[in-house]
């Protein structure tokens, strides 16, 4: 089977999110035997991946003849479209459902993301940061006003324009898979759609190709990760400093740090308001090539996100015995974290049980032992092999 993966840009095995899950899926299409290619639209700053039998870098404007050409003279089959922002979506994919449909081929659209994140908002903090530090002004009000008005209220004064960014997926595929069965519903709602046959579900894979072994986890130290992009309007770090204060406050956990990993546009004002709190315990390390080895030797995970589509940080945090702590902001949380098993799950925005949970791990050598085994044992059910068979299936289905 030769498969066509349809992106916004080159990818590279540096970035992360979408562009790391495509990768995946690729490789593991290949071990399974299939031929994977790339048509990118833009060339990425990162060293491009080489994984691809073959590559096409398309006009984001008029994308035809090259396109219906590479797709002929490769004998592709099946085109898997992970693009990612709507303007792109709106103007390609209808144009590669032509494509599709005039060569033989099927189409299949990729969601990564929670339906509606769209529609929330940021802290009137982190906007007014933004807009002082030169950012745009149109953006930064658009997201304090998201932050500040009843969800209900912006969604019935575009109905429409809300409309039309999930119809137009669900329009031109064949096959719209999403991140988890729990997204079905709010998808339709908001696209006015019903659920049907079109509908399908597959998570993202591993990102790591071992386990921590499980003899190891009693020698990790009393350190409390968090990785994520700097951004504050999905991850709400800010949270998780907040929480951290209360951590710093009881007196109780001097001998635990707080590690936070990873760049983004805010990683200065958090690193600022960490100071301004007057937090003593808590480190910012930036973005760093290598996760693996922070969570190698920590031995709890924090995720304060306030949306997030699957949130591969936490099944590579289990993978590693790192036990995570999450809210239960978005709908796929379940798929990941079985609460009080291998993770806590805590009800959105409850900050006294987050703070009481993660207290709980600190204090409790074995359980939290017990819970980073059972993390790693769970863990394999997304190992890359299983998520390319639900590949394999999907696609051999399209295909007939």
């Amino acid at each position: 089977m030769n498969v066509l993966f349809l992106t916004e840009s080159d990818l590279s095995p540096m970035q992360g999110g979408t562009e790391h899950v495509t990768l995946a899926v690729a490789r593991s299409l290949q071990l399974s035997g299939c031929k994977c290619y790339l048509a990118y639209g833009m060339d990425c700053q990162l060293e491009p991946s080489m994984i691809f039998d073959g590559k096409l870098k398309y006009s984001l404007d008029c994308p035809g003849e090259e396109l219906r050409t590479f797709i002929s003279s490769h004998g592709i089959r099946v085109i898997i479209s992970n693009l990612v922002t709507i303007n792109y979506k709106r103007g390609l994919l209808p144009a590669v459902c032509g494509i599709a449909r005039d060569s033989g081929c099927k189409l299949i659209a990729c969601y990564h993301a929670m339906p509606g994140e769209e529609l929330l908002g940021n802290s009137p903090a982190c906007c007014m940061h933004h807009i002082l530090h030169g950012e745009s002004l149109r953006a930064n009000l658009k997201d304090l006003t998201l932050g500040l008005v009843p969800r209900r209220l912006v969604e019935s004064l575009n109905r429409r324009y809300i409309s039309s960014r999930y119809r137009v997926m669900y329009d031109n595929c064949d096959c719209l898979v999403l991140l988890s069965p729990q997204f079905y519903g709010e998808f339709a709602r908001l696209g006015g759609l019903q659920v049907d046959g079109k509908f399908t579900s597959i998570p993202n894979a591993l990102t790591y190709d071992e386990f921590l072994p499980e003899e190891e986890i009693a020698s990790k130290g009393r350190e409390v990760l968090l990785l994520a992009r700097m951004d504050e309007k999905s991850k709400r770090i800010s949270e998780a400093l907040r929480i951290w204060e209360m951590i710093e406050k009881d007196g109780a956990h001097e001998d635990w740090q707080l590690t936070i990993v990873g760049g983004g546009r805010d990683l200065d004002w958090l690193r600022r308001r960490a100071a301004r709190m007057g937090l003593q315990r808590v480190c910012f390390e930036g973005r760093q090539p290598d996760a693996l080895s922070y969570y190698r030797r920590a031995a709890i995970f924090m995720m304060t996100s306030r949306y997030e589509g699957w949130g591969l940080t936490l099944t590579e945090s289990q993978q590693m015995g790192v036990v995570p702590l999450a809210y239960h902001s978005y709908a796929s949380l379940p798929e990941i974290i079985s609460d009080g098993e291998d993770g806590f799950i805590i009800p959105e925005g409850n900050r006294k049980e987050y703070y009481s949970k993660l207290v709980r791990l600190m204090d409790d050598a074995p359980l939290r032992q017990k819970m980073a085994a059972e993390a790693i044992r769970s863990s394999h059910r997304f190992e890359p092999s299983a998520i390319a068979g639900l590949w394999l299936r999907l696609i051999g289905k399209c295909d007939n």
